[in-house]
This record gives C-alpha cells, structure tokens and sequence, in this order.
C-alpha cells in the first residue's frame, strides 16, 4: 500500500506549480498523487486515497486539499502542509483585494495541519512569529534545484543588460529597481519581465523596458542573454529565480529576505539591505557588473544537497515521522 497521498497543483506555470512538478517527479513508490484533467475524478481520487493513505501531503492551497485534510482528519490520517507564501501577507503587500477564499483554506492549514512546511528556514520563523499557533507544529523544506530543468541556449551575453522578474508587482518592487538604473550611464540596460498591472504608471527611460510575461524557456533565453538578475522583493519566501539565473549564467543581486540566501554563500557586496534604497542598489549594480558573482557562488553550491531528489527524501522522513508519533 502506498502510505502518503500529495495532492499540489501542477498546471500551471506558476512558482508553487513548477515546484510541484519538480516534486511529483522525484516521488518514490511510497506515495500516490491524485492527479486528473477531470474534476470530479480528481475528487473522486483524492477521497478513494484518503481513505487508504496514512500522510496527506498538500503542497499550496486548494480545495481538492482541504477536502482531503478534512477527510483525513476526520479518519485519523496525518496532513503535512507545504507552505510556498502566505495570502494574508502577500494581498497586503501588493495592495490587492482580498482573496477570502484562499484566506479560508490557509487559515484552515495554520490551524489543523499535523506540520507546516515552510519553504525557508527563515520564513519559518517568520510564520511563527506571525501566527503563534504553528509554534511546535512547524519545520521547513526547501524548494529542489534541478539543474537538468534549465536548458539555456548558448547566445551571445549583451554588456550591461541586467535582467528582473515580477513585473510591478508591489511586493517585487522592480519600480526601485528600475529607478536605480536610471541612475547609471546608458550602456546598462534594465529589462523587467511579468504582468504588468499598472502598465500607464511604469517609469520611463531608454534603457528600461517593462516586458511583461513571456513563457518559461523564453525567460531562461533572456536571463542567458543577461550579466545580471536583480531580486529586489520586501517579502520572498524562497527565489527558485535566483538559481534559474545563476545557472543560466548571471551574475545575482539579492534582496536579503529570500529564503534562496540560506543556500548561498554570499557577501555584502551580493545582497540588497535596504530595497527602497535606489543609490544602494544602483551602486552594487556598477559592483557586480565590474565583479561578477557567478562564478564564485556556483563553485560553492552542492547542488545534489539542494536537489529536488535529495527534499523529496526529506518530505519522506517528515511522513515516517508523523506515521511513528500516531502509533506511539
């Protein structure tokens, strides 16, 4: 019998989706997943399983996973929640109406989750600080990094070019980055990709230009293309960016509230301290591009410790663990 059940979303071109699929990939045999094009077989599934499984692994918020949780509990089973952000947070920090569905399904997860599974160890103690309820019920796991995911095409890396992803998301604060550039002399060039939600509102200058979305292997192009990724977040739980770009051969400047920080080796000169700080950033941006970092954080990353193989695993041993506590 296959002991645990993951449910996640993996349709999607989303940062939890792609995690998902990454996941769903490095599975072993103790698990099944409850995947279907169909709604009501999804539903179906993921209750047939439920009834059968021991650990109900759910990987964001849905409600095919809060179902199956409320079954699970319901039967005795054990629900660990994989935390890939927090609504309550993000609606506030991009200024956005309120999804009080998703508030629903994340409440009901902080409150009944046998484990929560923040994707940093630094955004684990954020969410305890937060929300006093998870204190003792939660760890952390991070997002895998796969190398044979990114497949850049060799191209010719234009000087200058400094690369951001987010769009004008508020929480992503691109706009200071943007503002940072204009700063510079015009052989840099600033080129920011994702929805665009106020496209009127962007800053203007001939050496930055707003994209807006483009698929997956289009931005890996881009990023290959580029000296340096700029991540200039308030709030970043984890950054799987910030690997797609090393590994495509970037240069990164870092905001120092991602999660992706826990895994690298960097130095002051890496890291953003204050993301509202245009003359900061614009003066570690001539840094990194007269002193490029690549290199030197690739040399020191271990990327079969950080693998999605290797958090796979990790997830068993949290399972095993929650099986041995509801028998002892």
């Amino acid at each position: 019998m296959r002991k645990y059940l993951f449910i996640g979303n993996t349709n999607e071109n989303t940062g939890p989706a792609n995690v998902n699929k990454g996941i769903v990939k490095h599975l072993s045999s103790s698990f099944c997943t409850s995947f279907s094009n169909n709604k009501l077989c999804k539903y179906l599934n993921s209750v047939i399983k439920t009834l059968f499984c021991e650990v109900i692994v759910v990987s964001g918020l849905s409600k095919v996973g809060m179902y199956s949780s409320k079954l699970g509990k319901f039967l005795g089973k054990k629900t660990i929640y994989i935390m890939h952000g927090c609504n309550e947070i993000e609606f506030s920090l991009n200024q956005m109406p309120v999804n009080k569905k998703a508030l629903k399904y994340e409440k009901y997860f902080l409150t009944n989750a046998d484990l929560i599974l923040p994707v940093s160890k630094r955004y684990s103690e954020m969410i305890q600080e937060k929300y006093p309820i998870c204190v003792g019920r939660t760890s952390y796991l991070h997002n895998g990094v796969d190398k044979a995911d990114i497949n850049c095409v060799t191209v010719q890396r234009e000087k200058g070019r400094v690369i951001a992803v987010g769009g004008d998301r508020k929480l992503k604060n691109n706009i200071v980055v943007a503002n940072a550039v204009a700063k510079l002399d015009d052989s840099k060039k600033l080129m920011v990709y994702g929805h665009l939600y106020h496209p009127d509102d962007l800053p203007k200058g001939k050496n930055i230009e707003f994209k807006g979305l483009v698929p997956q292997k289009q931005l890996y192009e881009e990023m290959t293309k580029s000296e340096l990724y700029v991540l200039n977040s308030i709030y970043e739980p984890f950054a799987l960016s910030v690997f797609d770009a090393l590994l495509c051969g970037c240069s990164i400047l870092v905001t120092n509230v991602a999660g992706a920080l826990e895994l690298l080796n960097v130095t002051e000169h890496d890291v953003i301290y204050d993301p509202m700080n245009k003359d900061e950033i614009a003066e570690k941006i001539e840094y990194i591009l007269q002193h490029p970092n690549n290199e030197r954080l690739m040399k020191n990353l271990d990327f079969d410790k950080i693998s999605y193989e290797a958090e796979v695993k990790r997830l068993e041993q949290f399972c095993k663990m929650l099986c041995q506590k509801s028998r002892s």
